[in-house]
């Protein structure tokens, strides 16, 4: 900022301070036209004369360095505000040496007030009231949303690009210089009259609805009046662009914006992982469908991805139903998974040991799509110089073709992934599995084994106890993104995806070899795949929502490591984003001066991998024999729970302090519950979606103070679980005996 600017700003703010006492001045002085004209009177007219003319020189004086150092419209306000305070004065003077004192009054009243208070309203409060708020803010922000005052302490005030300005009516609004244009984000007249349309607009989209995202913060008038609109509403808030929070934080109270409203999540910027965690906390607790809005004036800032914003939350609503869908058909197996794979678990090695093993290596990740076929012999030929891994079922194609890829990486809980490996003759290839894969695989393998964590599987994460020191690896929609993290882990250097359609090029599905699925089914997928997705050539593949799913959360996962090249070589599958496309024979010809790789360089590095310690084993082991003991506790705990719920609606209204007493012990024994290791890995597992919609429901039982209400609210909520927990008692008793069962027989 240079002189002049320091100089322009300074006299601003001196303007700023004198117009409130320029305006209560002149309004004792209109007062005073209408009693006798005393010397008191013509010394109160000298003054407001006196200020009248000092402002009318300072104004006329920066009026061209306002529309160049600051804006256009602060500019031609303070223009209009000369012209008016010129003609207006005039008129008063001529008045008053008329002794016309009414008609003088009326000028100063109804004329030049209006114009010093449209000014004052223009150049908004003081520094020192703007200061003292934005402080306020960040004092409410560090005390309720510590995260966002964290992320903007460390973000740079933009004053070049985002300014505040105030309509006629004194209503704080924000200008944007953005890419050469200055763009109002309001009305410059009333921001609260077009906020209220856009809330009322709404009404056939969002009244029969609890929860909803609204996309964008601004000054806050669009939340405020949604929030008077429907005020039962629990609102998430994301604000993309923390620069406009930053410059709204001197002119908005967020404080009592916020108090005023439901708002039960805000988040702020454009960190993409923070905006998952907002996606998956707003599902989670949400009653009903979801429904996210965006305020209208967002439309207007070229610089935001509302498109991005808007897939990723569909991504993360398909995603979250689909999880749901799938814990409801799979958790009982996948439990079983879980905890039969326990012996052999810790029996094998982890892949820890290989960290940067493979470091300067490419990775070929092999899939089971159509264009595998185009390209299995330059699949062979890369065997030479890259490691070749193949994504779970694939395994079949490429030992249809003769090729034994370097690794198999498995991953899927299902009968059908067993169909697929079942009569496959494939011990002497390396295999890294997680304990979540189909316990009747790991059954039939001895050797060359390793293993690592998914961060879905809160069995193995609570029985071993399971620390940052472990590999963990997200749980991705598809085995393909297993094996991604596994050759980034390894260290590789370069991925390479061949087979990897992740659609139905040609309406084809697989390439030749895959035998797990029938010609039916096949036959069934393709007649059902209606979407479409873009394909490497510019064209159209046709695809489904699970696979549009599949193709999001690798792309994801790309991006999340930027640090690697991926290639994506197939002939006609999906366009894969953070992939460059190079067709397999250049791939070859590029890698075909890497040094050779030995067949069995993996087999030799993974025999030499050391397992868990046995103090870690004896362990998880002793863990693993209480179960069965635990999980009569449980049982017996979760009857007793049952029969006091029984109980209190009944106490609540003839014996209240029994009925009081009766939810301590509920509180009690579920807390005993809630604590236990069956829990915290069987019962998570099993029944996540209950859990969840229970933990979703709790604060509304546990915020009810009245005791009758609280009881229909407990048999409403609380015990439809616990008798479903006591259904699955049986069926956690048979997993964990075959679990212990197995972990002894491992011990002899």
């Amino acid at each position: 900022m240079n002189q002049q600017e320091e100089q322009l700003k300074d006299t601003v703010e001196a303007i700023r301070v004198f117009l409130p006492q320029l305006i209560q001045a002149c309004s004792k002085l209109e007062r005073m036209f209408y009693g006798p004209i005393t010397n008191e009177l013509w010394s109160e007219l000298g003054e407001v004369v006196e200020g009248i003319d000092d402002l009318y020189r300072t104004l006329t004086s920066i009026c061209d360095e306002t529309k160049e150092y600051m804006d256009i419209h602060t500019g031609l306000t303070i223009e209009n505000a000369i012209n008016s305070i010129s003609e207006y004065f005039q008129s008063m003077n001529q008045c008053v040496d008329a002794k016309n004192y009414v008609g003088a009054s009326d000028h100063l009243k109804y004329e030049l007030q209006s114009v010093f208070q449209q000014l004052s309203n223009c150049l908004g409060p003081s520094s020192i009231i703007r200061e003292q708020q934005y402080e306020a803010n960040m004092s409410f922000l560090k005390q309720f949303y510590p995260k966002v005052h964290t992320h903007l302490e460390a973000v740079t005030v933009d004053q070049q690009h985002y300014r505040v300005i105030y309509s006629k009516h004194g209503f704080p609004n924000l200008l944007l210089h953005e890419e050469g244009h200055d763009v109002l984000l309001y009305s410059q007249y009333d921001p609260m009259n077009e906020a209220q349309w856009w809330a009322d607009r709404l009404a056939s989209k969002v009244e029969s609805k609890l929860n909803i995202m609204i996309y964008g913060l601004g000054l806050g008038y669009h939340l405020q009046q949604y929030a008077q609109a429907y005020p039962n509403h629990q609102l998430s808030i994301y604000e993309p662009d923390e620069q406009i929070l930053l410059a709204g934080m001197s002119a908005i109270d967020l404080k009592t914006l916020f108090e005023s409203c439901n708002v039960t999540d805000f988040v702020v910027g454009e960190n993409k992982s923070l905006r998952d965690r907002m996606f998956f906390r707003f599902l989670k607790y949400m009653k009903g469908d979801p429904e996210i809005i965006a305020i209208s004036v967002y439309d207007k800032l070229k610089s935001l991805d509302k498109e991005t914003f808007s897939n990723d939350a569909q991504y993360a609503i398909v995603n979250y139903y689909s999880s749901l869908r799938m814990y409801n058909k799979y958790g009982l197996e996948w439990a079983t998974n879980s905890m039969n794979n326990l012996a052999v678990t810790l029996a094998t090695p982890s892949i820890s040991g290989m960290k940067n093993k493979l470091e300067g290596m490419t990775a070929v990740i092999v899939g089971a799509g159509p264009s595998l076929e185009i390209d299995i012999e330059y699949v062979r030929e890369l065997k030479k110089h890259a490691v070749i891994i193949a994504a779970g079922t694939t395994i079949q194609s490429l030992l249809h073709f003769g090729v034994v890829p370097h690794l198999i990486v498995s991953m899927d809980g299902s009968e059908a992934n067993y169909n697929a490996f079942k009569d496959l003759s494939i011990n002497h290839i390396p295999f890294l599995f997680t304990p979540m894969v189909k316990y009747k695989i790991m059954d039939e393998r001895e050797e060359n084994l390793f293993h690592v964590h998914f961060t879905s599987d809160v069995i193995t994460k609570g029985i071993m106890a399971l620390t940052e020191k472990d590999p963990i690896f997200t749980t991705n929609q598809s085995v393909t993104g297993t094996a991604i993290q596994a050759a980034i882990y390894m260290g590789c250097t370069e991925i390479v995806f061949t087979g990897q359609d992740l659609s139905y090029p040609l309406d084809q599905i697989y390439a030749s070899g895959a035998r797990h699925v029938s010609d039916e089914i096949k036959d069934l997928t393709i007649k059902s795949a209606v979407l479409t997705v873009e394909n490497v050539k510019g064209g159209l593949n046709r695809t489904n929502n699970s696979l549009k799913t599949t193709l999001a959360d690798i792309e994801e996962l790309l991006g999340k490591n930027p640090q690697i090249p991926y290639v994506n070589t197939s002939e006609n599958g999906a366009k894969i984003k953070h992939t460059v496309w190079e067709p397999m024979d250049k791939v070859v010809a590029r890698l075909s001066n890497n040094i050779a790789i030995p067949d069995d360089f993996l087999i030799k590095q993974i025999r030499d991998l050391e397992g868990y310690d046995e103090r870690r084993i004896r362990s998880i082991r002793a863990t693993v024999y209480q179960l069965p003991e635990e999980l009569k506790e449980c049982e017996q705990l979760l009857r007793r729970i049952d029969q006091s719920i029984e109980k209190v609606q009944g106490l609540s209204i003839t014996h209240p302090q029994k009925a009081y007493q009766a939810f301590l012990s509920i509180d009690k024994d579920w807390r005993v519950v809630v604590d236990s290791t069956v829990f915290n890995s069987l019962y998570l597992m099993i029944m996540r979606n209950d859990l969840s919609a229970f933990e979703r429901d709790l604060p509304e039982l546990a915020n009810e103070l009245n005791l009758i209400n609280k009881s229909k609210l407990i048999r409403e909520l609380m015990q439809p679980l616990v008798h479903k927990m006591l259904e699955y008692c049986p069926s956690i008793m048979e997993i964990v005996e075959e679990a212990k069962q197995r972990v002894e027989s491992r011990a002899k």
